[in-house]
């Protein structure tokens, strides 16, 4: 029955599984001791409950490492990764069953298993060698710019594939020597051919020098995972297990206000800013040791694409020297202030990087290992807030926020000045409605904006939908605030419109502005609005063609792309409402760009940006030429920020004929009113 002696030709060396097992042990040491500092690095962080709800953890962490979800659109990557992973797990699974077989009595090393055996790790060891040259080809003939190549990959890759091939030859020298060509090995049995004319001696010689060779590669390898990129294989998985479970689109909470404000001696230090490296969470600290610098957030960033001070992945790779006490790297996403690694965050990161950032959260959703670059972002924000550090630009809208709930600075009896000639319902006035039509300041205040809620205005009336507005009685959603880093300012507009909420009994929200609904339908909750439905206003309007009440009749014969808001897609999902209507308009040709959905490339008014310009080129320029090159004539938005940036960006084109910017909404009307 075929089978092979699991110490052939090491038998004879003296005290062979005793050197054998106690390497092993050594190696194990190392393995541990490694661990064991990094764990005891995390833990200088600040607490953060990531324990909870152990079932979605474990499938996210299964979908995610396992089956590779959300790997993106590289092809050559995502299969190279596949093969190296699944070749290295099969390997792995295998030399633990020639360790179990070593120590039980029974033997079940033979016939059909053994033969199984050796053709899928055969095939298994293949497959993990062509991966890895992939990987090779990838990082040092395609060169693809979100790769660095400064540190020592060339080494890792070259330390894998001499493991495979290794194990190659020391298979083939055995077959040989014994005379037991084995076709179910294949590569294997090609590699004794190949040695064929070599003599038995000679062949048992190169054999025992080779096993013991791999033998101290696969110790070494055990010992040095915790200490090099290895790591990753143990810290990604365990780093997408403990993601957070928070809605997408909700930042962190440092402090409670409502809860501050009842206390009769209430903290100082209440803000909790980030200074130091251990004033993050232990699973910030975490994500720093994960990241691979494989570069795929910074392939997607808007502000790096655009020559901004910024890149997702060197921010990571900077915190985490920082958090080693190493020297920050070399790169260009410094911006112009002096930096220098220092346990003071502000001393070692640049303003320029961290007010670089929309907030788009592309980065995040690219990043395969669970990354979350934007709050650490947005917490660093909030220490440069707390010290006044913020381009003038920004420090006046947060001004005219706290002074007049809006960034705009426009008085607020002026917010419903909109509906003048409108007959708008009213809250006040309306005892029977059943949503609240909230305007937003872009809708109150923006021209531009103010005919998509005037528009909205008669479509809901077509429908016949029972909607009121608050009126002057609206304030800014704080969102602005929180992305720019005003926490405070954000929690008290949070505390007053949920308190006007709770006085006029709203139970259904709908809103044009992704900011205001990711705001209300993420955030507001844990500061307490319960028991409120909030629609974006494609779902509404969708819902209302889907039953008939508005009836898109008339063609619009035009072709049509559509930009994808950050914050309606990235941050909460929803891609289809709005390329549902628009696949539903009679006579519209839909063209799909390159970069939507998932990978849709942002405005550039996201994060606090509508209200600054951060150095670099112009996202929204940048957008709008992604718009030309899908030969549309009209680029459809559903955000007021995104309509503001690519009207924008209209203005400085010097084509001639920039294409059109219309609101969903717009678009709807035309065919239905």
């Amino acid at each position: 029955m075929e089978t092979r002696g699991l110490w052939w030709n090491i038998h004879d060396f003296p005290y062979h599984k005793e050197i054998f097992y106690v390497l092993f042990v050594i190696s194990l040491v190392f393995f541990i001791y490694g661990f064991y500092l990094k764990i005891k690095t995390w833990a200088q962080g600040k607490p953060k409950n990531n324990f909870n709800d152990f079932p979605k953890r474990i499938k996210y962490m299964f979908d995610k490492s396992f089956l590779h979800k959300g790997w993106g659109k590289n092809k050559l990557v995502l299969i190279a990764h596949i093969l190296v992973f699944y070749g290295f797990f099969v390997l792995w699974i295998g030399t633990d069953i020639l360790t179990v077989q070593d120590k039980m009595p029974e033997y079940f090393f033979e016939g059909a298993f053994y033969k199984a055996y050796s053709l899928f790790m055969d095939l298994c060891g293949l497959l993990m060698l062509v991966g890895l040259i992939a990987f090779g080809y990838i990082r040092y003939v395609k060169k693809p710019s979100r790769l660095d190549n400064s540190q020592n990959d060339w080494i890792q890759l070259i330390y894998l594939e001499a493991f495979v091939i290794v194990g190659f030859l020391i298979e083939g020298l055995r077959q040989s020597a014994t005379n037991q060509i084995e076709p179910y090995a294949p590569i294997g049995a090609c590699v004794a051919l190949l040695v064929n004319t070599l003599s038995y001696d000679i062949k048992k010689i190169i054999h025992l020098t080779l096993w013991w060779a791999h033998s101290m590669q696969t110790f070494s390898f055990i010992a040095l995972i915790p200490y090099t990129k290895f790591s990753h294989m143990f810290l990604a998985p365990a780093n997408l297990f403990f993601f957070d479970t928070k809605p997408k689109g909700a930042l962190t909470t440092p402090f409670n206000l409502a809860e501050i404000l009842t206390m009769d001696n209430p903290p100082e230090d209440f803000a909790q800013t980030i200074n130091t490296i251990q004033d993050f969470s232990w699973k910030d600290l975490m994500d720093l040791d994960t990241c691979t610098a494989c570069g795929r957030c910074q392939e997607v960033c808007p502000a790096t694409n655009s020559e901004k001070p910024l890149s997702p992945k060197w921010l990571i790779l900077d915190l985490k020297q920082i958090m080693n006490n190493e020297p920050l790297y070399k790169h260009r996403f410094k911006g112009t202030q002096e930096v220098q690694s220092s346990n003071q965050l502000l001393n070692s990161i640049s303003q320029e990087t961290l007010w670089s950032c929309t907030t788009c959260r592309a980065c995040v959703e690219s990043c395969p290992v669970g990354i979350d670059q934007l709050t650490k972002i947005v917490e660093l924000r909030r220490t440069l807030i707390s010290e006044n550090k913020a381009p003038n630009n920004l420090l006046n809208t947060l001004k005219n926020i706290r002074s007049r709930s809006n960034p705009w600075g426009q008085p607020p009896e002026d917010r419903e000045k909109w509906t003048e000639g409108l007959d708008v319902p009213k809250v006040d006035s309306t005892p029977d409605f059943e949503y609240l039509y909230w305007i937003g300041c872009a809708g109150a205040y923006d021209s531009r904006n103010q005919n998509i809620a005037k528009t909205m205005v008669n479509l809901l009336k077509k429908a016949e939908v029972k909607f009121a507005i608050l009126g002057k009685k609206e304030k800014c959603t704080g969102d602005t605030a929180r992305r720019a880093g005003d926490e405070g300012l954000f929690q008290e507009l949070a505390l007053e419109n949920i308190e006007t909420f709770n006085s006029k009994n709203i139970k259904k929200i709908i809103t044009h502005c992704p900011h205001c609904f990711n705001t209300f339908k993420n955030e507001y909750p844990e500061f307490g609005l319960k028991e409120v439905q909030v629609l974006h206003h494609t779902e509404i309007l969708w819902d209302l063609i889907k039953q008939g009440k508005l009836v898109m009749n008339k063609e619009v014969s035009e072709q049509i792309t559509y930009h994808d808001s950050c914050y309606l897609g990235r941050h909460n999902g929803q891609y289809d409402a709005p390329r549902n209507i628009l696949n539903k308009v009679p006579g519209l040709k839909y063209i799909e760009m390159e970069n939507s959905k998932e990978k849709g490339t942002c405005c550039g008014g996201g994060g606090a940006q509508l209200w600054y310009e951060a150095p670099g080129k112009q996202i929204n320029v940048m957008r709008l030429n992604e718009v030309k090159e899908s030969s549309a004539k009209t680029v459809a938005s559903a955000c007021p920020f995104c309509t503001i940036m690519l009207e924008t960006a209209r203005t400085l084109d010097k084509s001639g004929e920039p294409p059109v910017v219309q609101d969903i909404s717009e678009i709807v009307a035309r065919t239905a009113l």
